[in-house]
């Protein structure tokens, strides 16, 4: 199962740490892990590469944590939860169908 957290902060989505395979399939096949990997690094990829933002990013096999800096302002807050909250709007979608394979939490930090 992959166990995705999704970090708040004064009601503001800033961060995610997404842990895990899910277990649906055989790697290479599996398209539940397929489809959460793509959210998520799309995010991360979206924050970086086209707002332009530098989060703490740590990457591994099956593991994938992205936090941003707490003194990012304002403008780039409402930017980044733009992008936080469409990928936590996919992977909630996906729960819906693979509930069995996908965990999400919310956690306040």
């Amino acid at each position: 199962m992959t166990t995705v957290t999704l970090f708040h902060a004064s009601g503001a989505l800033v961060g995610f740490q997404a842990e895990g395979h899910s277990g649906y399939a055989e790697a290479g096949e599996d398209i539940v892990c397929s489809a959460i990997s793509a959210l998520t690094t799309a995010a991360a990829n979206g924050l970086t590469e086209v707002l332009g933002l530098c989060p703490v990013i740590e990457a591994e096999d099956g593991f994938l944590y992205v936090m941003l800096d707490q003194q990012i302002g304002e403008e780039n807050l409402e930017k980044a939860g733009i992008i936080l909250n469409t990928m936590a709007l996919g992977l909630r979608s996906i729960a819906e169908t693979y509930g069995n394979f996908i965990k999400i939490i919310e956690r306040k930090v």
